[in-house]
């Protein structure tokens, strides 16, 4: 700090001078700063994004910045203070520019005493930053912020208070919290319908089985994303993570299987939400169905939907309450009959074993989920130990609701009554207990179901976008709805939606489509592949080509033989369907495609090395403050001590190490590493940056090569990774990554 540097503003630099222009300046980076973090906040749990619509809001964001115009979402100051540890880097420890920038928040946005962060992070507590704001404007800081808040403003201060204290959970019960509550949503109300051919020893035995499966495919894909370094950063999506393990293949069946799911839940999320509050209200269920979409397509012109952390657990955590509560009402009134007519166990009747299969899998669905929360968890818990433990017993804990529930309610209900049924299980079960589960259950399918609707609904808006772009046709359109107005560009987008909602209609109007039944086919036909082979397959692929170690992992999941095991049960099922159980022509070849697309893609995905060994060199830098960097070496899934070599500018040091913490990386020139003889030829080079906001951005360098006697060649890294094939064998290779001193923490 200069030795003028806590002097007060002249008279002359208040009216235009520098420091003026940096107060104004800085507070400006500060809010913009804000709302790019609080605008990913409100997507951390958003399933309706894609790569292209992240890109293109934080884009609007960027460019906002750098014409230096208005932000395209207005800050508050509970967002300036809940945020204020990503912007306190931008502000120099000067007092005088301190208290000048307090001054603007002050007549901006006002500074009552709970903004202890904005407080904290420009140093209100400094002797020297209050004399400097006393100065300025004749007030003590101590004195600002005392007089009483209006309501609505002490209503978003207990919320941001709330949301703060939900988002700092433990990692462990984060994972649990999240994955369970997106993982428990409408599809359990499907369940007791899909078992009701069944007696309660065959019902709790067919969903524990089910539960199993699906727990070790949870972790298997868990694992996945805890070794890959790109999911762990908001760029990252699962389609992406398929498409680096897998290959084009693996992205192109995954794509369709999504947009089936979606297209499909989005139609059942009409259906349940329909049947069941016209079931209370009397008035059609096609009524109720209308609502509901002209309150997503409301949502789809306005183009997002706060999803944060706190939202998804709080909305989440009144379900599963919810959900106890009906359950224990339903208990009460549970009758030692209501198992008359079903199997007392297992069978293996067609007609009984069709809406299982599906329906179960839709259920347990909670692997998109848990994609989500690992962007949230590792920030915290690099490592994955507890994001591991999380989800497993999330999913554990789900399979006993599930069979609670299944249990309870047809021990209410009946399972005459509830076979084949074409609504939700909260209509029959409200017939039997009373108009109190009619209440609960209606709050529960408008939280529930409704949201699901939100999310499913935009999810399909957005890749539009993406269909858009990607096709001539769609790029001509795009550009007459440039020319024409959003108008157009919204009806395109929409169409897919609008079209299902009119067949919706059609059938409800007609009496001729169920809630249970569509379940079942999108389950039988998507989710063998999304929850099933995707995740083994991706395990056995990260296990030997991933970047990062995880701290736990079930040991013999990501074996090629309980790969295969896994697959061939999902395998085994979805033929089952196609040759035996399904009797239509269509559903038929569709399942027999859906199991020719599991072999295709194990097969061609071996074929082209997916499965092949990687040696991955990853340097990055976090920056803070304080700023530090990471370099870790790993080849065929396992950390590889290595002789590394650090030139500074205070001189160079060796270390013999798998992974080397720098703790002041803007002393860094360059970095050898001597790569051991025996690893993996495939040698993948990453360098980049994370910044405060968890986002990673590639650091273009040059990276020298030296292998054996050979003279060295130069590669540059330039956006993302950069891939090369080593000789390998007995030969030892050598790099060095050129890091300009401050180069990797601009």
């Amino acid at each position: 700090m200069t030795a003028d540097a806590g002097a007060i503003f002249s008279r002359g630099e208040v009216l235009g001078g520098m420091p003026a222009r940096r107060a104004s300046t800085l507070l400006y980076a500060i809010e913009g700063r804000t709302a790019l973090v609080a605008a990913q906040a409100r997507r951390a749990m958003a399933r309706f994004e894609t790569p292209r619509t992240t890109a293109e809001h934080e884009q609007e964001f960027l460019r906002a910045l750098a014409d230096g115009r208005d932000l395209p979402v207005a800050t508050t100051i509970q967002e300036l203070d809940r945020h204020a540890d990503r912007w306190a880097g931008l502000v120099p420890a000067e007092p005088a520019l301190q208290a000048e920038i307090l001054r603007r928040i002050v007549e901006k946005y006002g500074l009552p005493v709970q903004a202890t962060g904005v407080r904290t992070a420009l140093g209100a507590a400094d002797p020297a930053v209050e004399a400097a704001y006393l100065e300025r404007t004749g007030t003590s800081l101590g004195k600002v912020g005392l007089e009483p808040l209006p309501l609505r403003e002490r209503w978003r201060w207990w919320r941001a208070a709330a949301s703060r204290r939900l988002e700092s959970l433990p990692p462990f019960w984060m994972a649990f919290v999240l994955t369970l509550t997106e993982t428990v949503g409408g599809g359990v109300l499907a369940l007791p319908i899909a078992f009701a051919g069944f007696g309660p020893v065959g019902a709790t035995v067919l969903l524990i089985v089910f539960g199993v499966l699906n727990v070790l495919t949870l972790a298997a894909l868990v694992e996945s994303i805890t070794r890959d370094g790109e999911m762990r950063y908001g760029d990252a999506f699962l389609g992406r993570l398929i498409g680096d393990y897998l290959g084009r293949l693996g992205l192109a069946i995954s794509v369709p299987a999504l947009m089936l799911f979606d297209v499909v839940g989005f139609s059942v999320a009409l259906i349940g939400f329909g049947t069941t509050v016209g079931g209370v209200t009397g008035l059609p269920s096609a009524v109720w169905a209308a609502a509901l979409f002209v309150v997503v397509a409301g949502i789809l012109w306005r183009g997002t939907v706060n999803a944060t952390v706190a939202v998804a657990v709080a909305v989440g955590s009144i379900n599963l309450f919810l959900l106890i509560v009906i359950s224990a009402i339903a208990f009460a009134n549970a009758r030692p009959d209501a198992f008359a007519g079903a199997g007392s166990g297992l069978t293996l009747d067609a007609s009984v074993l069709e809406l299982v299969f599906g329906v179960a899998l839709v259920a347990y669905f909670g692997h998109t989920s848990a994609g989500h929360a690992a962007k949230v968890v590792l920030a915290r818990d690099p490592s994955g130990r507890h994001l591991l433990s999380g989800n497993i017993a999330a999913m554990l804990t789900a399979m006993v609701i599930y069979i609670v529930f299944v249990l309870v309610v047809t021990g209410a209900v009946g399972s005459q009554a509830l076979a084949g049924y074409h609504g939700t299980a909260l209509t029959p079960l409200a017939q039997q207990v009373g108009p109190s589960i009619d209440v609960l259950g209606t709050i529960y399918i408008v939280l529930g179901v409704g949201l699901s609707a939100v999310h499913l609904g935009l999810g399909m808006y957005n890749q539009m976008a993406d269909v858009v772009a990607a096709t001539p046709l769609g790029r001509r359109v795009s550009d007459t709805a440039q020319g024409s107005g959003r108008i157009v560009d919204y009806a395109v987008r929409a169409a897919p939606l609008a079209a299902i909602f009119v067949v919706v209609e059609v059938l409800l109007a007609r009496g001729s489509i169920s809630f249970t039944e569509p379940l079942n086919v999108v389950g039988t036909l998507t989710l063998p592949l999304l929850g099933g082979v995707f995740p083994m397959l991706i395990l056995v692929a990260a296990r030997r080509r991933g970047e990062r170690l995880p701290g736990r992992v079930l040991g013999p999941l990501g074996t090629p033989l309980v790969a295969v095991i896994i697959g061939g049960i999902f395998l085994f099922g979805v033929l089952v369907f196609g040759v035996w159980i399904w009797d239509g022509l269509l559903e038929r070849v569709a399942a027999i495609v859906v199991a020719g697309a599991i072999v295709a893609l194990a097969v061609v995905s071996w074929q082209r090395g997916a499965f092949r060994p990687r040696t991955n060199v990853e340097y990055r830098v976090e920056l803070g403050p304080p700023d530090h960097g990471v370099l870790s070496i790993v080849s065929d899934g396992h950390g590889v001590p290595s002789a590394v070599d650090l030139d500074e500018t205070t001189g160079r040091r060796h270390e013999t190490v798998g992974e080397l913490v720098i703790n002041a990386p803007n002393r860094l020139r360059s970095i050898t590493v001597d790569l051991p003889a025996g690893v993996a030829p495939e040698l993948r080079l990453w360098v980049h940056a994370i910044g405060p906001d968890g986002r990673s951005t590639s650091t273009p360098t040059d990276v020298r090569i030296h292998e054996g006697s050979d003279e060295e060649g130069v590669v540059a890294v330039g956006e993302r990774t950069h891939s090369i094939r080593l000789r390998g064998g007995d030969e030892t290779a050598r790099l060095t990554i050129s890091v300009a001193p401050g180069q990797a923490s601009t």
